[in-house]
């Protein structure tokens, strides 16, 4: 089994006399698979954001935690595609509401559920049936990165799931269907760029995608290459305004979404793997809300995230 730990590539490059690829040079970037191969992947992320009430009071909400994702490919297809199951073995996560703490711990298959401190008994649910959690959710990555046929592994499970959410349709994976890296080898310096139009909340808020990724270096130590990619996404929607909740005489129509990625990613090319990933995400949306007939002004949610992956 083919395996790099991410900071051991990281401490191997920087002790190490590397050698830099000649600008000239192209590199290829595509994802690459084996049969049975497993990569567990570490996840921190801290934000904090807010929503803005149309009378100009502030409700703060912060969110803190760790997770660990654990990929396995099960199969390789005909065309280098990796058909891949993931799972989520455990998590931490503590979310503050002003004042309010709560926290939920996953592991072992139990959940533990605390707030502002003392413990209290969570839903019973049976997450042996739960996707990502109890069975994997599964999915077909190509080389080049996109992400087809996602659900989960549990054809009952994927049922229930489409009953429960009718509006959900798992016949594309909108936004994963573009690819991440470029069809040709690439030069250092050089940026691909994608574009495209979803719908993920309905025909009334299509949103405008746009993204790019430079090859900012590449070096090679001991036999591995690693390429350094900064990118940058945005999604954008600006329209008359989209309803998107009515229920009961009330409802919220959105006019402005604006949602921004920044990524550095540290990426074996020789393995065809990501190693590190920094992610920066920013989110501004302006709504306003009716009630019986009346229009109850503007108002916003904003939020930061930042999150780290580093594989093992």
């Amino acid at each position: 089994m083919r395996r790099l730990p991410g900071t051991a590539a990281l401490a191997l490059l920087a002790a190490s006399l590397s050698v830099c690829t000649p600008a000239q040079e192209t590199i290829p970037l595509a994802f690459k698979f084996s049969a049975g191969e497993v990569t567990s992947y570490d996840v921190a992320l801290a934000g904090s954001g807010a929503f803005l009430a149309p009378d100009g009071k502030r409700a703060a909400v912060g969110i803190q935690g760790a997770l660990t994702f654990v990929q396995t490919v099960r199969e390789v297809l005909a065309d280098g595609s990796g058909r891949v199951e993931t799972l989520l073995p455990k998590a931490d996560i503590t979310v503050t509401f002003d004042t309010e703490r709560v926290r939920f711990s996953y592991a072992d298959g139990k959940l533990r559920w605390f707030a502002n401190g003392k413990e209290s008994s969570p839903p019973q649910v049976d997450f042996a049936k739960v996707p990502l959690l109890g069975s994997p959710v599964v999915c077909t990555i190509a080389p080049d990165g996109r992400v087809t046929d996602l659900g989960p592994a549990d054809p009952q499970a994927l049922g229930e799931l489409a009953r429960s959410l009718p509006q959900l349709s798992f016949s594309g994976t909108p936004g994963l269907d573009e690819p991440v890296f470029p069809p040709a080898p690439v030069r250092i310096g050089e940026t691909w760029r994608t574009a495209a139009q979803l719908t993920p909340f309905g025909a009334a808020l299509p949103l405008a995608v746009t993204a790019s990724r430079t090859l900012q270096s590449f070096e090679e130590a001991g036999g591995i290459g690693l390429a350094k990619i900064v990118g940058f996404a945005e999604a954008r929607y600006r329209g008359g305004g989209a309803r998107v909740v009515s229920a009961e005489g009330v409802s919220v129509t959105i006019s402005d979404i604006r949602q921004t990625l920044t990524s550095t990613e540290f990426f074996n090319a020789t393995a065809g793997r990501l190693v590190r990933g920094d992610y920066a995400l920013a989110l501004n949306t302006t709504l306003s809300a009716q009630a019986g007939g009346e229009d109850k002004g503007e108002a916003g949610v904003e939020a930061r995230l930042r999150v780290t992956l580093q594989a093992r």
